[in-house]
């Protein structure tokens, strides 16, 4: 019988409407067991009252306690979520602060032994996802930002962000220095990659698409407007199947790119969040971690016909 139905309810009242009337027809009898007769009465009634009172406040509560299960079970927590062995440094890292990460996603400061050597403006900064701490099996895609300027990372985004500030960005940086670098850290996807390139560095997402096709699926480059781009944002590209390229600037002014959409955001501080909420949407789900391999099961043998 369900926790919360009606039927229950009025077995409840019935019970202790019953309980009452039988208490007070035998409270002058029971001789020398009258006393006991009389207590077990009284509480079998109080404990009746409560009950009933106790179903009434839960559905005006609105199912407080939904099933009997939870009713009994609530001090029983979930089993916590199984983690990944650590994988790196880093990894290790976000293991000791999986629970905090698995609520609001953490934002780190990312220094791998190979970063001294790149030429970067500040320390890159990564911003990782709630369900990279959840989903302790899967890969996940990555959006790149590149931008001359410092820009706060972006809170609970759906994949790895890498915010990167530099005012001059090797060409194999984000095809090969940057893969191999966060594949060394991070369960990563190996494609399904995004790019915004900002400012100066408008191009940069664009160029990756030509470069890395199977890694890099979206790109966005972003200025103040349109005449204000870089020369090679205007180059036009081949963009393979499943590819695509947006520009966001704060005017229509000027020519017009060669690859790809062109959508106009005013507010300055809006363009690079319409730039990310552009890229989210075409990234792929994480991979998931691919099913065991085994030995092959032999085939049931077939019993021979009874002749």
């Amino acid at each position: 019988m369900a926790l919360t139905g009606l039927p229950l309810l009025v077995l409840a009242i019935a019970a202790a409407l019953a309980a009452f009337g039988l208490t007070i027809r035998y409270w002058p009898r029971g001789g020398r067991w009258r006393i006991l007769t009389r207590t077990t009465g009284v509480l079998v009634c109080e404990a009746l009252v409560l009950f009933t009172a106790g179903l009434v406040v839960n559905r005006a509560l609105d199912n407080l306690f939904p099933s009997w299960t939870t009713l009994l079970h609530q001090d029983s927590a979930p089993p916590p979520a199984a983690l990944a062995a650590p994988r790196s440094r880093l990894d290790a890292w976000l293991h000791t602060r999986a629970a905090q990460g698995a609520r609001e996603g953490l934002v780190v400061d990312w220094t791998p032994p190979a970063a001294r050597s790149w030429s970067l403006s500040a320390i890159p900064v990564l911003a990782v996802p709630p369900d990279y701490f959840t989903a302790t099996a899967a890969r996940f895609p990555v959006v790149v930002v590149v931008t001359p300027d410092g820009v706060p990372p972006p809170i609970d985004p759906p994949a790895i962000v890498v915010v990167l500030r530099t005012d001059r960005l090797d060409p194999t940086f984000l095809t090969r220095t940057l893969p191999a670098a966060l594949g060394a850290d991070l369960r990563v996807a190996p494609h399904g990659w995004g790019v915004v390139g900002v400012g100066a560095d408008a191009a940069a997402g664009l160029d990756a698409l030509d470069r890395d096709s199977a890694r890099y699926w979206s790109a966005v480059a972003v200025a103040d407007a349109a005449d204000r781009l870089p020369d090679a944002v205007f180059a036009p590209r081949d963009l393979a199947g499943g590819q695509a390229a947006l520009t966001i600037a704060g005017g229509s002014g000027g020519a017009l790119p060669a690859t790809g959409r062109v959508q106009v955001v005013g507010p300055v501080p809006e363009r690079l969040p319409a730039a990310l909420r552009w890229v989210y949407a075409h990234l792929p789900a994480p991979l998931a971690a691919p099913l065991p391999t085994g030995p092959a099961t032999p085939p049931l043998p077939v019993p021979a016909a009874s002749r």
